[in-house]
């Protein structure tokens, strides 16, 4: 692929003027609703419209993440702001939840699809299932290896999207319930609590962030990416600040332009930093701790020397002195790591910071406002906090003022956590909403006769009184006057196309004429939108009535009794009408007897992938015809094979009766409402497929691909006291409560006992 689509966050208005700026080709966005990061600035419908001017003038492209799972109570809401979307036409939905893809490409087909890296394309059964469902560009999941993207790439027929850049959720993205079901804050919903940020206390003791993943970076395999046949690489960040991402963007633009860039990793390590990883992206063999930074949290900067003293003046001020590796100025923020010092509040060693007030040259003690990188420096510590800091690490201060010479003192290592220097080089560019023009076009016809004006677009038409009749002194600047008097639309959804002036007399028609018979134009052109806006909404609402009141299918009409459990522990006694089992990627399936249901993976590498389907294959020919999928691409791999009775557990994500009725379609009869659903669960009705209900799980919390950084993992405290428990599955780690959950199970309703996540059972 010659050309790579550089996408750049925007949780705000600036952020995206910052990214374009810097040289995104193009901005993915969140709404104040159905958006994936709600405590984003986020952006609203005028914003989204005047953005989207901007963009098509410069020749970018501008995203809308409507990537949240939604209830029913929220999808009459949801149709109401795809109609609006419509008529506004980003260039693109990126979407989680397969009820709004279904509202889409149902009823708003003008709408391009993108489906969101919540919906878990971890291979190319999972992609191709996406690009049948309509979905024109896949997102990734982030833990796929170049190796795989390129497989994939080469055999899928859509666009692909990967990360390239940003933060890294611990848990396979989608498939993340710590939040929801710990914190009552759904991340599959936008409200991420980051439990996997959180400290924990192992079965040792020991206290550390097992779960924190280090920050992506891949800008150094770029090249790699390109070759692979990626269509877009996306940073991640829209809580980030407009100088994280025009700074990010800048950098990632320089090296896909020219390979190189005079944006260094340590200008980006002042403005924002973690330990970074490339993650899976050169194989899956990787340690932990490679991945997972178990000992710092946040902000790190970049490491520019050590406290080689600490002196006190004769005016009783203290002073830092050390050897710079990067230029510094007066207002430059810095951090202070000292080796050993435990902050018992976090079990991490914790940077103490401050801002650079005073500064001098340390041979001279001239004073001055900035020093270039390997001068040797003095800085005022006036922070009491952090002098006593320097004086536990054996920096202290002896009488006369001089710094001991202490055997086996601590290092403390100074780091530059914000350059005013590197924030210069990316100001944020002033809006001007003389940029803006509506994306709509208009043909516009005036006529002018007798004692009136006429303006036309279509089938609407306005017109004006002309209060003195008379003829124009200079008839030819009558056309250049309307039509300058027409292209001043700015602030609305239109712009002047083309425009037709019938003057037969040669008539003068005064400028505040022209003015009002634009603004009556536009108001009754708003109108006329409005009422075509408000008609399907009210024929998209007909619809999903009518759809939920439709007939259950037969099978349903008695509620059945379901238990899961994995392949190998003990199946349970009689009293269920069906017993599940997930078979997983290895394992003998033997005397189970061919009426139970099988099911298949969540998770299915590439290179897994084929094994999977000649393992399915064998197992149809000795009779097993029952089956569960547990994603898309399992899903599609059973309908490609002509499984029959299939169903859909939980994390297929049948949130809304819109969902239900898109796996109804896929041929599924009947799938498992999300445990995180809770009391709106009960609205989930569809044509065709019944839903069924958990009563008791050991809800995986977290399902991730990464082994958690603990000496003992198989028993974790959290802050609160809770007691959680992480051990492998078929190739992944899963973490639960060490307690099964019991679940409501509404009245009439198919249940489920689900121990197929339990480590005890």
């Amino acid at each position: 692929m010659d050309s790579i689509e550089l996408l750049a966050p925007a949780g705000s208005f600036d952020t995206a003027l910052a990214a374009f700026e810097a040289g995104a080709d193009a901005v993915y966005l969140g709404l104040d609703s159905f958006s994936a990061r709600a405590q984003a600035v986020n952006f609203s419908l005028a914003q989204l419209s005047d953005l989207l001017s901007i963009a098509d003038a410069r020749g970018r492209r501008v995203y809308v993440t409507f990537n949240t799972l939604l209830t029913d109570s929220e999808l009459p809401p949801a149709v109401e702001l795809l109609a609006e979307l419509e008529d506004i036409a980003p260039d693109a939905l990126i979407v989680q939840d397969l009820g709004v893809a279904r509202l889409v490409r149902t009823h708003f087909p003008k709408l391009q699809l993108h489906a969101s890296t919540q919906l878990v394309a971890h291979n190319l059964e999972g992609v191709l299932a996406m690009r049948d469902l309509g979905f024109s560009r896949v997102v990734l999941s982030r833990e796929l290896p170049i190796s795989d993207i390129r497989s994939i790439a080469q055999r899928c027929g859509c666009e692909l999207e990967v990360f390239v850049h940003g933060a890294l959720c611990y848990s396979i993205s989608g498939l993340c319930l710590f939040s929801a079901m710990e914190k009552g804050r759904s991340g599959n919903r936008g409200r991420c609590a980051y439990c996997c940020r959180m400290p924990y206390v192992s079965a040792s003791g020991e206290r550390s962030l097992p779960f924190s993943m280090k920050d992506l970076r891949l800008d150094d395999r770029l090249d790699a990416l390109r070759e692979a046949g990626v269509a877009s690489l996306k940073i991640e960040g829209r809580m980030k600040s407009d100088l994280y991402v025009a700074s990010v963007v800048r950098r990632y633009r320089e090296l896909l332009d020219f390979g190189r860039s005079q944006t260094t990793r340590e200008d980006l390590e002042t403005v924002f930093s973690r330990s970074t990883t490339h993650l899976y992206a050169d194989g899956w063999k990787q340690e932990s701790s490679d991945l997972i930074d178990s000992v710092n949290l946040g902000h790190q900067g970049t490491p520019i020397g050590v406290v080689k003293r600490l002196t006190k003046d004769r005016y009783g001020r203290s002073w830092m002195r050390l050897h710079t590796s990067r230029a510094l100025e007066r207002h430059d923020g810095l951090q202070f790591v000292v080796t050993g010092r435990t902050a018992s509040s976090a079990g991490t060693d914790r940077p103490l910071g401050m801002g650079i007030g005073e500064m001098r040259l340390a041979i001279s003690r001239k004073p001055v406002f900035d020093v270039p990188a390997g001068s040797d420096v003095e800085i005022e510590i006036a922070d009491p906090i952090l002098l006593e800091a320097l004086s536990a690490a054996g920096h202290g201060d002896t009488a006369d003022g001089r710094c001991p010479r202490k055997p086996g003192r601590s290092v403390i290592e100074v780091r530059c956590t914000m350059s005013n220097a590197v924030k210069r080089r990316f100001p944020v560019p002033a809006f001007r909403q003389s940029e803006c023009r509506g994306r709509k076009g208009l043909d516009v016809t005036v006529r002018i006769s007798g004692a009136s004006v006429e303006a036309q677009v279509g089938d609407v038409k306005v017109d004006e009184p002309i209060p003195s009749v008379q003829k124009a002194v200079h008839r030819e600047s009558t056309a250049p006057a309307i039509r300058k008097c027409f292209e001043k639309l700015g602030g609305s959804n239109w712009h002047l196309a083309s425009l037709m002036v019938e003057d037969p007399d040669g008539l003068f028609v005064p400028a505040s004429v022209l003015n009002s018979l634009r603004r009556n134009l536009v108001a009754k052109l708003d109108a006329a939108q409005q009422a075509l806006r408000a008609e399907k909404i009210g024929r998209v609402r007909t619809a999903l009535d009518e759809e939920r009141i439709a007939p259950a299918p037969s099978a349903a009409d008695r509620c059945l009794s379901t238990v899961k459990v994995r392949l190998g522990q003990q199946l349970p006694s009689d009293g269920f009408d069906e017993t599940i089992v997930a078979i997983g990627h290895g394992g003998e399936v033997a005397g189970l007897g061919t009426e139970v249901r099988l099911a298949l993976p969540v998770f299915t590498k590439e290179e897994s992938f084929n094994r999977l389907r000649g393992r399915v294959k064998t197992l149809l020919r000795r009779g097993y015809g029952k089956w569960e999928a547990a994603d898309l691409a399992g899903l599609r791999l059973l309908k490609t094979l002509g499984v029959e009775d299939v169903t859909a557990d939980w994390t297929l994500y049948a949130f809304n009766s819109q969902a239900a009725a898109m796996l109804s379609e896929m041929g599924v009869k009947r799938c498992v409402a999300s445990p995180e659903c809770g009391k709106d669960a009960d609205s989930i009705t569809a044509p065709g497929i019944d839903v069924e209900f958990l009563s008791r799980q050991s809800t995986p919390l977290f399902i991730s691909v990464t082994r958690p950084v603990a000496e003992d993992a198989s028993h974790l405290t959290g802050v609160d006291g809770r007691e959680f428990s992480s051990f492998e599955t078929d190739g992944l780690w899963v973490t639960v409560r060490t307690a099964p959950r019991d679940f409501p199970v509404p009245p009439g309703r198919s249940t489920r006992l689900d121990l197929s996540w339990d480590p005890e059972f």
